[in-house]
């Protein structure tokens, strides 16, 4: 939607995107930020998390070509510092503090406020006294939706990065490692 209209139907599109049904905001024809539901953005950020713990394992699932390479954690090698850098420094706006404004006050500095989220800055949209919607930067959407077949691989292979503890996290790569390790040590033996 452009960003006129998603003003003047502001309400609407947060009722719409509290649904499920993310809204693309355009300027010029250029998508410069994504309204998706709290809910969905809370998801990410778990995704986030747990993604942080497969980094501090040594696991990098997002700079693999293939998913399906997950499946020896054992052999699997890390990628070079070159991309273990550009994949940490990698600005992740889910992450960023909670920043709220209510639905009257987005509607009369829209254009201000879809300028900040541009930037880099998550916006949280409050309707009807609770959370509804994040407003999200573009780019930052892409780069979550890029994420979809590793966290598809997981949730196949037994962990659902959105809901899995820290604990968890470490617990399966583990025991996915000592599993792979060990059919490789049988085969060579």
């Amino acid at each position: 939607m452009g960003m006129r209209e998603l003003r003047a139907n502001l309400r609407a599109v947060v009722e719409k995107v509290e649904a499920g049904n993310p809204v693309v905001c355009l300027k010029d024809g250029q998508p410069l930020a994504v309204m998706i539901s709290h809910e969905e953005a809370e998801h990410w950020r778990k995704i986030e998390d747990a993604l942080a713990v497969l980094h501090a394992l040594g696991v990098y699932p997002e700079a693999l070509a293939d998913p399906s390479e997950l499946a020896d954690l054992a052999s699997l090698r890390p990628p070079d510092l070159a991309t273990i850098r550009r994949l940490t420094s990698e600005p992740r706006a889910i992450l960023s503090p909670l920043r709220t404004i209510g639905v009257s006050d987005a509607r009369a500095a829209f254009a201000t406020l879809v300028g900040e989220v541009a930037q880099g800055r998550v916006r949280t949209i409050v309707a009807k006294g609770h959370l509804a919607v994040a407003l999200i930067p573009a780019p930052e959407f892409d780069r979550l939706r890029a994420l979809a077949r590793v966290i598809s691989w997981f949730r196949g292979a037994g962990l659902d990065l959105a809901t899995a503890t820290e604990r968890q996290v470490v617990d399966f790569v583990r025991a996915r490692r000592g599993q792979t390790g060990g059919a490789e040590q049988q085969s060579a033996g």
